[in-house]
């Protein structure tokens, strides 16, 4: 079973974001805890379609949390003590919250990763320019890496295998379920009881929770009317109804990072 994410590793580009956001508004004198949560809020603001509520919710303690690792790391300086502590991001911090945005790894929603190009790309000069001030302090290795990294072929390219892997995945999925509801047919065209159709389909399309419960006992804990219904009309409905309106938006999404490469790939 995948571990589950906490908050802060499911959120952690707007978290990254943030931390950078608020080292260069507050450069001089150093941000806080409060600066960070704020630009957190601005930034899934941007987002807000895809949150429950108009804004990212992250508590205190979890901002807290972070800005903590980022001292133990060295990514992060204290400045003063006291009730409101102020913070640095380090030359280190600083290309190493980058680098996490830019190898944040491609997933669901599929609408981050505007956020996260949109962020890289439209303010990569402010970033550099921070960058330039932290030269002197950077070692050589991690000069290289940021020209590396601020080539964002690379995040769009990322992103690009990832839609098309998951493409081809949800394709095999229709096919498969296209080829189920076939046999169905088929089946009862030959009076087949449901029985002996189930068995045919678990035979052919082994199923992701068979470790957990085999297909044929699934179907066989069912009152028969209710096994007949999933078998002659709620497969065939499943996939038209879920599987291929996702796909279309998968493309759509495939089409649009295409179109963002094109424009603005090699800048």
């Amino acid at each position: 079973m995948a571990k589950r994410e906490s908050p802060i590793e499911q959120h952690e580009p707007y978290l990254a974001a943030a931390c950078i956001s608020a080292h260069a508004t507050f450069i001089q004198d150093g941000f806080r805890q409060r600066d960070v949560k704020f630009m957190i809020e601005m930034l899934s603001n941007w987002m807000d379609f895809t949150f429950s509520e108009s804004a990212l919710s992250i508590h205190n303690t979890q901002v807290m949390r972070y800005l903590n690792s980022l001292l133990k790391e060295g990514w992060a300086r204290p400045l003063g003590r006291g009730k409101q502590p102020k913070y640095q991001l380090t030359a280190v911090g600083l290309s190493g919250l980058i680098s996490k945005l830019v190898n944040h790894k491609p997933g669901f929603p599929l609408e981050l990763f505007y956020m996260i190009f949109h962020f890289l790309q439209t303010y990569r000069e402010p970033i550099e320019a921070l960058l330039a001030s932290e030269t002197k302090r950077l070692p050589s290795a991690i000069k290289i890496e940021i020209d590396y990294l601020l080539d964002f072929k690379k995040i769009l390219e990322s992103q690009i295998r990832f839609l098309e892997f998951e493409i081809k995945k949800l394709k095999q999925r229709i096919d498969d379920s296209k080829a189920v509801t076939q046999i169905v047919k088929q089946a009862r065209a030959q009076k087949k009881i449901s029985k002996d159709i189930v068995k045919e389909i678990e035979k052919k399309f082994p199923y992701d929770l068979n470790s957990q419960k085999p297909l044929s006992e699934f179907y066989e804990d069912m009152p028969e009317q209710i096994r007949d219904f999933i078998l002659d009309i709620a497969i065939e409905k499943r996939t038209k109804q879920i599987w291929i309106p996702i796909l279309s938006v998968m493309e759509e999404h495939l089409k649009q990072v295409h179109a963002i490469k094109q424009q603005w790939g090699t800048n």
